[in-house]
């Protein structure tokens, strides 16, 4: 009996230390929570305006003139882990451990003169004010605006596929934010996302199949802050300080961090308009998107 009392005092005693937090293990879960969004959203901007033909031809001289003008709806897994655990210290429950939250994208493409290339531009703009059905609390703001230059290698002529490589630039900005129940926390962002890519797509009849790879570079700012009502520390059995708040920033510069990503689907033309069904996964932070999108394409 004195050795069960001797073990469970001992386990109590583990327990309660490893659960003890102060306001810099809050300050350390939102910078984590803040680094990942750096990466989610630099994903989620180069998953825009993506066509199932490597390359859609001249606008001139052709004819027709090759160009396309449309909308994608995706969506994109948000990583929500950091802020769950940063609410649980204070006994607010509700945010799950990950997200996927939808995308609208306005996009055109437009064949380029003479030589064998397209430029394409997309913009997004979303405003959840809050997301009850996916994270009761959570608001997500962003506008993000840029485009991409591919250069066909291969036009597809006879049995040959086509085969592009480009570049592309987007600017993200927006904001995130948590509120519930006396706990609060707030996010501001801006990213600038470069890449890279190379696809490859054949078409038979009206189906076109694809498949790509990008490199990813990202510089960006996050600047994050949080605070808690008092009533929420003192009835907290977890949480071992007198801060009521806090604040800091992380960020990444171009080169800090290279990002792999896959992409590939399917696109399917009916007469003007062509239907496009896209999945990518990039490998170093394990995120996934896809989006379907309708377009009027000549």
């Amino acid at each position: 009996m004195k050795r069960l009392f001797l073990s469970a005092f001992a386990a109590t005693f583990l327990l309660s230390f490893s659960f003890s937090f102060t306001g810099q293990d809050v300050n350390n879960k939102l910078n984590s929570f803040a680094k990942g969004l750096n990466m989610t959203l630099a994903n989620a901007a180069t998953q825009q305006n993506v066509y199932s033909s490597a390359w859609i031809g001249k606008l001139f001289p052709s004819a027709p003139p090759h160009f396309a003008i449309g909308v994608e709806a995706g969506v994109t897994k948000f990583d929500l882990q950091p802020l769950k655990e940063m609410a649980q210290i204070f006994g607010v429950e509700g945010i799950p451990n990950l997200i996927v939250y939808p995308t609208i994208t306005a996009n055109a493409r437009v064949g380029g003169f003479v030589l064998p290339f397209d430029i394409g531009f997309s913009a997004m703009y979303l405003d959840f004010h809050d997301i009850k059905t996916l994270a009761d609390g959570f608001s997500l703001k962003f506008f993000d605006i840029g485009g991409d230059i591919r250069w066909a290698i291969l036009k597809g002529e006879g049995p040959l596929p086509q085969v592009s490589v480009g570049v592309g630039y987007y600017y993200i900005g927006g904001k995130v934010n948590y509120s519930k129940d006396g706990v609060a926390a707030g996010f501001d962002y801006v990213s600038h996302t470069l890449f890279c890519q190379a696809q490859i797509s054949k078409t038979f009849i009206f189906f076109t199949p694809y498949l790509g790879v990008r490199g990813i570079l990202t510089k960006s700012n996050a600047d994050w802050n949080w605070a808690v009502d008092a009533s929420k520390i003192s009835s907290s059995p977890m949480y071992q300080d007198v801060s009521v708040g806090g604040g800091g920033k992380t960020g990444l510069e171009f080169f800090d961090k290279f990002m792999p990503q896959v992409y590939g689907g399917f696109g399917m033309n009916f007469a003007f308009f062509a239907l496009n069904l896209s999945a990518a996964y990039e490998f170093t932070n394990n995120i996934w998107g896809a989006d379907l999108s309708l377009r009027f394409q000549m």
